[in-house]
């Protein structure tokens, strides 16, 4: 008899799925908080819900690209083996 195959595959290399989304999360913020100060600075007084909704989607794909330039540079994570 053959030994019994592993439900999962083995998991990739690198970090956690979750952990990439929380950092793509907090890039996308920080991104989003310095374009609205920079904006105030430059005398923009008010913004309309058109001007707020492209902040936030100009932050996000820059929050997801720095992610995905950064991803291979961080540490594996190790995992206890399975039991």
């Amino acid at each position: 008899m053959s030994p019994t195959p592993s439900r999962r595959p083995d998991s990739p290399a690198g970090p956690p799925r979750w952990l990439l989304v929380m950092l793509a999360a907090g890039l996308s913020l920080l991104v989003a908080v310095v374009a609205l100060l920079v904006l105030q600075a430059a005398g923009v007084q008010a913004i309309s819900s058109l001007g707020f909704v492209a902040v936030v989607v100009v932050a996000a794909v820059v929050g997801g690209w720095v992610t995905r330039r950064l991803a291979p540079r961080l540490p594996d994570v190790r995992r206890p083996p399975r039991a």
